[in-house]
């Protein structure tokens, strides 16, 4: 099954349920992702498409979280953010990555920032949209530089 029909599937049990925090933020997303497959060709969304739309979500809250003041807001969040979290595979672990990234720089001939791009695509093939790319963007020039 496919994660944007657990999403749907999910959005219908949660509307029959009465849990309300839950079914408006499942209705939401489903709409934002599948105007992600819509915009690029009509077609369905891909598992990757819908993931990057539910980081997205992550991200507004976190954002959300640092500003409102508010607790009832703010537990509301903490509960969408963990609902969230949920439909997301398992991050790989900082020593997975850096693991990976040493073994990829050793093969590399030319160790220099110019492979930069790269150790990155062999980072995402190999975890795909399950690691900080942001993180091991640093990881990837220290290594480049040692």
């Amino acid at each position: 099954m496919s994660l944007l029909a657990q999403l749907k599937k999910d959005s219908l049990l949660a509307r029959k349920s009465g849990a309300g925090v839950r079914s408006t933020l499942l209705s939401t997303l489903i709409a934002e992702a599948e105007m992600v497959g819509k915009n690029a060709g009509n077609r369905e969304s891909t598992d990757d498409e819908v993931q990057q739309t539910i980081r997205k979500f992550l991200k507004n809250n976190q954002e959300a979280l640092s500003v409102i003041k508010d607790d009832a807001r703010r537990a509301a969040l903490a509960e969408e953010s963990a609902i969230l979290t949920g439909y997301l595979p398992p991050m790989a672990g900082e020593a997975e990555v850096k693991a990976f990234i040493a073994e990829t720089v050793a093969g590399l001939a030319d160790r220099s920032p110019k492979s930069m791009g790269a150790v990155m695509a062999a980072l995402k093939a190999k975890f795909g949209t399950g690691f900080d790319a942001k993180q091991a963007n640093a990881w990837v020039r220290e290594a480049l530089s040692a």
